[in-house]
């Protein structure tokens, strides 16, 4: 078995808009966010459900998105992909 790559990834942080709320047919709401970098147009638009949205945030404010590599999960997938595949090859 190949032994994992250690690689170091940084956190990455951006500016977003909460722009509106939206119920789903289903009856669940989502939020969309702007994402703000820094130009006069917004560069994209993220539609999360509203539960991952702190529950004192409203349309119109300015929020901050952290993204950051989970290395236990992805290990673990990446040990179970691994197992699959050479069962499957066995």
């Amino acid at each position: 078995m190949d032994k994992l790559q250690e690689t170091k990834f940084q956190e990455i942080t951006a500016g977003v808009y909460l722009d509106r709320f939206e119920e789903l047919e289903d009856g669940t709401t989502e939020a969309i966010l702007l994402l703000d970098d820094g130009e006069d147009d917004y560069s994209g638009e993220i539609a999360l459900p509203a539960k991952f949205i702190p529950t004192d945030v409203n349309e119109g404010d300015y929020l901050t998105l952290k993204l950051s590599r989970d290395d236990a999960k992805t290990n673990s997938a990446l040990e179970e992909a691994r197992k699959l595949l050479q069962e499957s090859e066995d």
